[in-house]
């Protein structure tokens, strides 16, 4: 079984402290997918801006075609998230 060194949630400040706050709000829990980027919350943080720049931005594209497209990639690629 493998396995990735996180921040837990008691030991959590600053920039990670409020993206675990917002994962908490909007999941109801701090997801897996949030706690494995603990050890880097700034480069989290640019990864979540560029997933929203990505899926929001005029190109052609509605949100939910580009939420298919990303969930067959991910299917394709063997990832569950």
């Amino acid at each position: 079984m493998s396995w990735i060194k996180t921040v837990p949630e008691d030991q959590a400040d600053g920039l990670l402290a409020e993206i675990y706050d917002q994962s908490s709000a909007k999941f109801g829990q701090v997801i897996n997918l949030v706690k494995i980027q603990s050890l880097s919350p700034e480069t989290m943080s640019l990864g979540k801006q560029l997933y929203a720049h990505l899926m929001s931005k005029p190109g052609g594209l509605s949100r939910l075609q580009r939420v298919l497209i990303a969930t067959v990639v991910s299917k394709v690629n063997g990832c569950y998230y």
